[in-house]
């Protein structure tokens, strides 16, 4: 069980970061995570919803050993860095539907911001060292 509390203390402790933060920790994972869902019957969506998941627990996990590390996100994105290839794979050759293609598109460009972000985020702690979130 101390993996669901270790997610809900990462949720909470999510709660006191900065509103710029906050706000693109909700609207970057919550659509990838409901489309994932809606999506579950197709390998896309369900492997969106298992990555989403997947960042969240390596998130928390993070989070318990270093809290509000800036680290977080790097670390438990870097799965996507196998998973965004296979996307636009699916995108680029096989024949989705319309509202999977855009939400597939959505997960990919969206996935993309944030590994520019989580790249300054590395080039940060090569060059400063650990730095936690400033709450």
């Amino acid at each position: 069980m101390t993996i669901f509390k270790d997610l809900i203390v990462w949720f909470n402790a999510m709660g006191t970061l900065p509103w710029t933060i906050r706000l693109w920790a909700c609207f970057y994972p919550l659509p990838q995570i409901l489309g994932g869902l809606f999506f579950i019957q197709t390998l896309p969506g369900f492997v969106i919803l298992v990555g989403r998941m997947l960042s969240g627990l390596v998130a928390s996990q993070v989070h318990k050993r270093s809290a509000f590390s800036k680290l977080m996100g790097p670390v438990g994105h870097a799965h996507w860095l196998l998973i965004v290839p296979y996307l636009v794979y699916e995108l680029a050759t096989q024949a989705l539907a319309a509202p999977l293609f855009w939400f597939v598109s959505y997960v990919v460009g969206t996935t993309l911001i944030s590994a520019v972000i989580d790249v300054r985020e590395v080039m940060t702690y090569l060059k400063s060292g650990h730095i936690k979130y400033k709450r």
